[in-house]
């Protein structure tokens, strides 16, 4: 039985929502040099980060996904940034580099004294723990854009404005920076390379580039208290229910059925963090039947039920070492976040 129909929303982009719902904040960035002859080895922090190389080249080996020269006008962003080795000989062994304690205006390695032969700017910032495990799923492990390819102009002036920003303690600098690093995500994050021969992975980007996985994937986003089955999807789509399973499992990397639980749950940790609404009402703004449905996927679902993630502002899944080791608690409500929700 499905629900009563509503008007659908104004199109909705699922990429503009989802990072939306990653709320990235608290961005650092400084310039990182080198001279003579590197290699350093840096473990893996979870959030994302950035690099823009000024002059000269380098190489970059982030775990799992390979090594790749760096040169003057390059771009690069890891949603999740793993461990990585960065060196002028990629033959050379690394030595490991604690992550800096303090602000600094420049980070040296190699050669202390002298011109630098390589420059770059590298910056990191903060998604909202509450979906980032969730929503980072959906998006490349790496985007990396050349300086020749279309756009990479455009992603320069951006990472150029967030220096600037950074470096300054102006009125607005928080909020500034905010917005323009949403700005940067969605420049980063909807490039698409100019070779053909360029792989793709799988994710919400490479669902989107198909152009009838792209019209499922915004009626969900539209209409997402619809109780959708994978026949209407389909039909949105235009292909028979067989064929539009498997492809939107081989493109996006999850069968529908399990993205549209995946959204609808991230909804409800934004609401619930935010809001006070009943159970009741959220479950029916998602698109389950009743309180009692909703309760029990998200349970299973954040390992926690909605009023305890309400009280604590997390779900156990959503704890991660920070870059010291330690584990951040998930029974603290944090400042400014709002008491239990009704359970009606």
């Amino acid at each position: 039985m499905h629900s009563r129909s509503s008007e659908p929303s104004p199109t909705k982009d699922p990429l503009a929502e989802v990072i939306a719902l990653l709320r990235p904040e608290t961005v650092l960035s400084k310039v990182i040099s080198g001279a003579g002859r590197w290699a350093v080895r840096y473990a893996g922090y979870e959030d994302p980060g950035f690099c823009l190389m000024l002059e000269g080249s380098c190489f970059l080996a982030p775990e799992g996904i390979g090594s790749i020269e760096l040169k003057e006008g390059d771009f690069v962003l890891l949603p999740a940034v793993p461990s990585f080795t960065m060196a002028s000989d990629p033959k050379m062994k690394p030595a490991p580099v604690a992550p800096t304690p303090t602000r600094v205006e420049e980070l040296r390695h190699g050669t202390k004294s002298g011109p630098p032969t390589m420059r770059q700017l590298g910056g990191y910032f903060r998604f909202d723990r509450a979906n980032a495990r969730l929503l980072v799923r959906l998006l490349p492990s790496m985007v990396f854009i050349r300086r020749s390819e279309p756009g990479a102009s455009r992603v320069r002036r951006i990472v150029e404005l967030i220096a600037e920003e950074t470096a300054e303690h102006r009125p607005g600098r928080d909020l500034i920076l905010e917005r323009v690093v949403e700005v940067l995500l969605v420049e980063a994050l909807r490039f698409r390379p100019a070779s053909p021969a360029a792989k793709q992975e799988q994710g919400l980007l490479a669902g989107l580039a198909d152009p009838a996985l792209a019209r499922a994937l915004r009626r969900m986003h539209e209409d997402v208290s619809n109780r959708w089955t994978v026949e209407e999807l389909a039909r949105a789509a235009g292909m028979s229910r067989a064929v539009f399973a498997e492809r939107f499992n081989r493109k996006v990397g999850m069968p529908p059925m399990e993205y549209l639980l995946e959204w609808r749950i991230a909804i409800a940790k934004d609401v619930l963090r935010r809001e006070r609404p009943p159970l009741a009402e959220l479950a029916e703004r998602i698109g389950y039947q009743s309180a009692s449905a909703f309760s029990t996927a998200f349970t299973r679902h954040a390992g926690c039920s909605p009023s305890t993630f309400a009280r604590s502002g997390s779900a156990p899944e959503d704890r991660v070492a920070s870059i010291d080791g330690s584990s951040r608690p998930s029974c603290a409500r944090p400042r400014g976040s709002p008491g239990p929700v009704a359970e009606t």
